[in-house]
């Protein structure tokens, strides 16, 4: 396992000045970030792309091809969304939905094969309600059997979404399709404008469940994934704002060890 953290000016001063050691610098597919990062240490991309919208069909696939060229990704990501006009208990409107689940991610696995296509659920709250079936993990885990893509295990988005379910999140991550991992990402979480927010720094209850998913997946219960992305930092508006030099300072190190035990 290699661990990748968000590529932030902070995360590459860091590393600059050998206070850090990290595998992989995280960071979208923008060229201007990528050339940014580049000087600093390997890079792998995440993808802005979503199945369910129908955007995916429009999908420059070259492009994605020439930034896993310029960086080795090893893998093509997709978050399962659904309109915002879903109406979860419809059965009509599930079923179109699904249906374009499948068209979607089916031509990704058709263009880059189905161990290099990879599937991320988004975290669910009462703000969101029109996500719940991309997030139930039943109708999730289907997805991916019908697809025969792989699995991207978010354990920020789990936990939040569990919560929201009113589940144990060690209950809710054990029915999604662990056999299939490969990439998982942490942050810490708190509430932020009255509802459970990801990408802050580490608190507890993330230290907990990594510990515990790590305990999984080196005593064989999970696949062992390709990478652990610390999506801690990052540039911009969204992100800027909860970048903290000291917490990556501090983090990083702990989450290298952690994640290269056993190794």
């Amino acid at each position: 396992m290699k661990l990748a953290v968000n590529f932030s000016n902070p995360l590459v001063n860091l590393i600059k000045s050998k206070e850090i050691q990290v595998d992989l610098i995280k960071c979208p597919d923008w060229e201007g970030m990528l050339k940014e990062a580049l000087p600093y240490g390997p890079v792998t991309i995440h993808f802005s792309l979503e199945a369910g919208l129908g955007q995916t069909l429009d999908v420059d696939f070259d492009r994605i091809e020439k930034f896993i060229a310029e960086t080795d990704t090893p893998h093509v990501n997709s978050h399962l969304v659904t309109p915002r006009s879903c109406t979860p208990d419809d059965p009509t409107e599930l079923k179109r939905v699904n249906d374009i689940w499948l068209e979607e991610i089916g031509r990704m696995v058709e263009h880059f094969g189905p161990e290099r296509v990879v599937l991320e659920h988004y975290p669910f709250t009462m703000a969101t309600p029109y996500i719940a079936p991309a997030v139930d993990p039943a109708v999730f885990s289907k997805v991916i059997t019908d697809t025969d893509c792989q699995f991207l295990l978010d354990l920020a988005h789990a936990r939040i979404t569990a919560d929201t379910l009113g589940m144990d999140a060690k209950d809710y991550i054990r029915a999604l399709p662990v056999d299939r991992l490969t990439e998982m990402h942490i942050t810490g979480i708190r509430p932020f404008g009255g509802v459970l927010t990801d990408h802050f720094g580490m608190e507890d209850g993330a230290w907990e469940i990594l510990d515990w998913s790590l305990k999984e997946i080196h005593s064989g219960q999970w696949k062992k994934p390709r990478i652990v992305a610390f999506e801690y930092g990052g540039v911009g508006d969204v992100f800027v704002w909860r970048t903290d030099k000291d917490i990556i300072k501090e983090q990083v190190p702990r989450l290298y060890e952690m994640v290269h035990q056993n190794d």
